[in-house]
């Protein structure tokens, strides 16, 4: 009698084990981990500013805000071309108003979304964001995209309204459930059929954020990069930099990471 109620005991103990495993398989599958990296380009230095050679030796200098509240959850790698995408491995990459892409470097993007990648793209047809360098300086951030050959290719086309063009005021935008706040945004249109390489890409309303799916690929696009300057979203309070600008740009990386859409059939944001 002992020793068949020790087998069933047993028996009780694989089956929860074993449904344990599964249930921790499936949740891994799910919801891939917060630790999985993260590519960052971007003509903006997130790392290290504008900052001297002096500051730089004598460790004074801070990566900005945008940059530590993304690496507070994500192993991010810092990478200036594509080629060091592709070799990173990683599944998701984020592209802040890049620098301007050599042909084949537009190229080897596409390729790498059409062969799973998945990509979010902020890009500003009138970048706001504060530089001391003298224009026309390589090290300046990038005034306005210069990647309307891919975009094309996808079949949308990044434009500036005129509203945008005259409005210097900070602004609000609804996107779903959040308030953005940002600076002069673009807007996101579609091409005619036949002038790109339809890539299945949506337009959600108000057509600040557009999303596409080359191939195998995911590509959210935003046209915007100023809502990410932490004086948009940072709090002067010191322990709270919860903003809606900063937690939706951290639910589009994680929605990428889950390969989930995100604009419906109709233009509507999908929560």
């Amino acid at each position: 009698m002992i020793a068949r109620y020790r087998r069933l005991w047993a028996l009780l103990l694989v089956l929860l084990l074993g449904a344990a495993a599964l249930w921790f398989w499936y949740s891994r599958k799910a919801a891939p981990s917060e630790s999985e990296p993260l590519v960052l380009m971007s003509s903006i230095d997130l790392l290290w500013g504008e900052a001297e050679f002096g500051a730089l030796a004598k460790g004074e200098v801070e990566p900005d805000p945008l940059y530590k509240r993304l690496e507070e959850t994500r192993k991010i790698i810092a990478a200036d071309n594509v080629a060091q995408l592709q070799a990173s491995k990683a599944k998701v990459a984020l592209l802040i108003q890049p620098r301007a892409f050599a042909p084949d470097e537009l190229v080897r993007l596409d390729h790498w979304v059409r062969a799973g990648g998945r990509l979010l793209f902020f890009a500003d047809p009138a970048l706001q964001w504060p530089s001391d360098l003298p224009i026309g300086d390589p090290a300046r951030p990038l005034f306005t995209s210069m990647h309307s050959p891919l975009f094309n290719h996808w079949g949308i086309e990044l434009v500036l309204p005129m509203e945008a063009e005259a409005e210097s005021a900070e602004v609000a935008i609804d996107v779903g459930q959040y308030e953005i706040r940002t600076l002069s945004a673009g807007q996101w249109q579609g091409r005619a059929k036949g002038s790109g390489d339809e890539a299945n890409c949506r337009i959600a309303e108000k057509a600040l954020v557009a999303e596409c799916r080359p191939g195998k690929g995911q590509v959210i696009l935003v046209a915007d990069a100023d809502l990410l300057h932490s004086s948009i979203w940072q709090s002067a309070l010191p322990g709270s930099d919860s903003s809606s600008n900063i937690d939706w740009v951290e639910k589009l990386v994680s929605r990428l990471a889950q390969g989930r859409r995100l604009v419906g059939q109709n233009g509507e944001i999908l929560e």
